[in-house]
């Protein structure tokens, strides 16, 4: 599938579920600890950016 988004804090490219039009994102697979996207980031982390800020915030 083509990529959707661009990572707020990489850039790279990915594609997010919700808007390719998929019944449910990859994202919704882990765990909900942050919205998604965060407000002060204004789009979706791609999925290795987004592990690693749950990760970090779990440790917390």
């Amino acid at each position: 599938m083509a990529p959707t988004n661009v990572c707020p804090a990489c850039g790279a490219r990915f594609t997010c579920g919700m808007n390719a039009g998929m019944a449910e994102c990859w994202c919704a697979s882990l765990p909900p600890v942050l919205s998604v996207p965060e407000a002060h980031a204004g789009q979706c982390y791609c999925p290795e950016c987004l592990t690693k800020k749950i990760g970090e915030a779990a440790r917390r």
